[in-house]
């Protein structure tokens, strides 16, 4: 596993791409996020992954909100740290994960190359709609990609009405 996050995930993000900082290019293992950390990368990155950030917060927070005041106090205290089992991986094929772990993956191109690395048939995937799609065999969503543009606030409210579907 790559990417940042806790070991012990439940909720996986796959993306396509990684922070434009070298410790995230270099990195080889699943590493906790410190504190600031994730406040570090928007910083230091721009507007992209400081959304990413975002999105993966307020996702989160509508599924949990680990009694946080607001989205952004789960983001700065809880987001992607050790025990959050959350984690934003950067494999380039999915890996084996927790059976209790639902896997979501971030764009529909990313979810084609995952798919062909992982030979799983894109056809075992059931669109629900142009943005969204499951299969709950595998507890695998396709989502649209973590940007406001392409995930609204009314798309991450269908996600989680989706999420939620999934014994």
């Amino acid at each position: 596993m790559i990417g940042i996050g806790d070991t012990h995930y439940k909720l996986a993000i796959y993306i396509g791409n990684r922070p434009p900082l070298s410790k995230y290019q270099t990195r080889t293992s699943l590493l906790p996020a410190n504190t600031g950390e994730l406040t570090m990368i928007g910083q230091e990155t721009g507007n992209h992954w400081r959304k990413i950030i975002n999105i993966y917060a307020k996702l989160a927070y509508m599924l949990n909100t680990q009694a946080l005041p607001n989205w952004q106090a789960y983001r700065d205290n809880f987001l992607l740290t050790e025990g959050s089992e959350q984690a934003l991986l950067f494999n380039t094929s999915m890996i084996s994960s927790p059976t209790n772990a639902l896997n979501l993956i971030c764009g529909k191109a990313h979810a084609i190359a995952l798919c062909n690395t992982n030979q799983i048939e894109k056809n075992s995937l059931n669109w629900i709609d142009q943005d969204f799609a499951i299969n709950p065999a595998l507890r695998l969503i396709v989502t649209p990609y973590f940007d406001y543009r392409q995930l609204s606030n009314a798309k991450l409210d269908k996600l989680v009405d989706i999420i939620s579907s999934i014994p």
